[in-house]
């Protein structure tokens, strides 16, 4: 098919009727010449991109986090661990009953334009692209750190060759989204059953530990460490970051075959598995480690493993560099859908908003996503993090903020999975306490990460606000020209059939 017979510039008008249900074209099972993503994803797609996406490795690097922020105390920290899996549960049932009530792909993105408008989505894009992309360059150096450590065993790996790995790993999985609609899903089933296997190494030698008497630690949990109320927001920021990732499938929404029941049943079923998992991991964990030890680790799978299987603790290694390409590969297709869908609603250069003509993916979206690799030679990507993470909590707190206020500006709007409202109050006040302790504990550093994200609003009002954006001539031809250019080297047109 030739880009030149599907030359529009303006998008086509969209097509009422079922939503796609074929398969990718290179799969060779698509009836439909409409170019258009399609429904290819069901009940346990969805669970592997959700377990993918949030078990990366957060779970086998960080529970020092939630133990420092509990004061040192093993008791109250397996206690946080459910708990931070409740609340960020909550707010995934919240993003369910949006998803399917928009039902347009996107997730947050989607929700923020749909109910504040354009400025607001533009601003929780700027910080996706341009912040949160250095979480995929730490993911993307964690694996092949991972990776070489065992054949390196009296030093750290070389750090060019863990930075050009590192790069090579990001570039075959955007490679990967780019050319297959239903590759990313069947990758992230395989990371997902490779990190699982780890994580049951992991646990049933722990149950090992327990019955041969390794209680020590467990059995004193509460005697050790003093809990203080100015520590609980890193326990907050630990769990919400091993949790996070939920809303994957709320990004996918015109993807999902039957997203009334597949959203909500499958985050009921990934939430699951993953509290239960998490606890055991943790419960393993302390019955070799102690509360210092877990403190003072930087990779606590690693010092557990090595206590544990000896001459093959290099397994542990290994899973833990699979699991972070699992979340990755995930965040890397979620990330393309959702620059994707506001692209758009022309909060995106229009390249953004455009489809391979043989793939069906949306390559220009994707190849955004590359952006992240400027962090790779960046030393201390998470103090770059911790000036945006307030930020996210505002975000998030705003987005679950729509559901009561839609429940209340439409209450005859259709809604096929209804979230109990209880559920979005709880996890806006989880978010807010950790804002308000956050901001109180650290205001200069948390200020300048609100200035530094609004620094995207003179972008938004020059390029894409309807009234003060530039209108010169030249900057037309030159955008007309750019657009045309891609368009061709990416064999991209525009959406040809309505998804939602």
């Amino acid at each position: 098919m030739s880009v030149s017979s599907r030359t529009s510039i303006n998008p086509p008008e969209s097509e009422d009727g079922d939503s796609i249900t074929g398969g990718s074209r290179e799969d060779g099972d698509s009836t439909d010449s409409k170019v258009a993503i399609p429904r290819h994803l069901g009940l346990w797609g969805c669970v592997w991109h959700t377990i993918g996406n949030i078990i990366g490795t957060g779970i086998f690097i960080s529970p020092s986090g939630i133990l420092r922020g509990t004061g040192g105390s093993v008791g109250l920290a397996l206690i946080f661990w459910p708990v931070c899996g409740l609340i960020q549960t909550c707010g995934s049932f919240v993003y369910a009953e949006l998803a399917v009530m928009i039902k347009k792909s996107g997730g947050e993105l989607t929700f923020l334009h749909d109910a504040y408008g354009p400025a607001i989505a533009f601003l929780k894009l700027w910080i996706i692209v341009f912040f949160l992309t250095a979480g995929s360059a730490i993911t993307a150096i964690i694996i092949p750190e991972y990776m070489l450590t065992p054949f390196f065993p009296c030093s750290d790996p070389p750090i060019l060759a863990v930075r050009f790995m590192g790069i090579c790993v990001v570039l075959f999985l955007v490679g990967i989204n780019c050319v297959s609609v239903q590759g990313p899903t069947r990758f992230a089933g395989f990371f997902t059953i490779t990190k699982t296997i780890g994580l049951i190494i992991i646990i049933t030698s722990g149950m090992y530990n327990l019955a041969t008497g390794h209680t020590t630690y467990l059995a004193n949990g509460f005697s050790t460490g003093t809990p203080s109320l100015k520590l609980l927001p890193i326990a907050f920021y630990a769990g919400t970051f091993a949790y996070g990732g939920w809303d994957v499938v709320a990004a996918l929404t015109e993807e999902i075959k039957q997203p009334k029941r597949n959203i909500p049943l499958s985050l009921v079923i990934s939430m699951t598995i993953i509290i239960i998992v998490y606890v055991l991991t943790n419960v393993a964990y302390f019955t070799l480690l102690s509360p210092e030890e877990v403190l003072n680790s930087p990779a606590i799978a690693a010092d557990y493993s090595v206590k544990a299987l000896g001459r093959w603790s290099w397994l542990i290694w290994f899973f833990v560099s699979m699991s972070a390409m699992g979340a990755l590969n995930s965040t890397i297709y979620k990330r393309g859908r959702q620059l994707f869908a506001l692209a758009r609603e022309g909060v995106l250069p229009e390249i953004a908003a455009m489809l391979n003509v043989n793939y069906l993916t949306p390559i220009p979206a994707t190849f955004v996503t590359l952006i992240g690799l400027i962090y790779l030679i960046e030393e201390d990507i998470f103090s770059i993090i911790a000036y945006v993470g307030f930020v996210e909590n505002i975000f998030d707190t705003m987005t679950v903020a729509i559901l009561p206020y839609y429940r209340w500006k439409y209450p005859n709007r259709e809604r096929e999975f209804k979230c109990p409202l209880v559920l979005a109050i709880i996890y806006m006040c989880g978010q807010v306490l950790v804002a308000v302790l956050a901001f109180y504990l650290d205001p200069v550093k948390k200020s300048i990460g609100l200035a530094v994200v609004l620094t995207g609003l003179p972008f938004y009002f020059a390029f894409y606000h309807p009234r003060y954006k530039l209108k010169q001539e030249w900057v037309k031809k030159s955008s007309v020209k750019l657009t045309r250019f891609l368009q061709k080297l990416f064999n991209c047109v525009h959406q040809e059939k309505r998804t939602f």
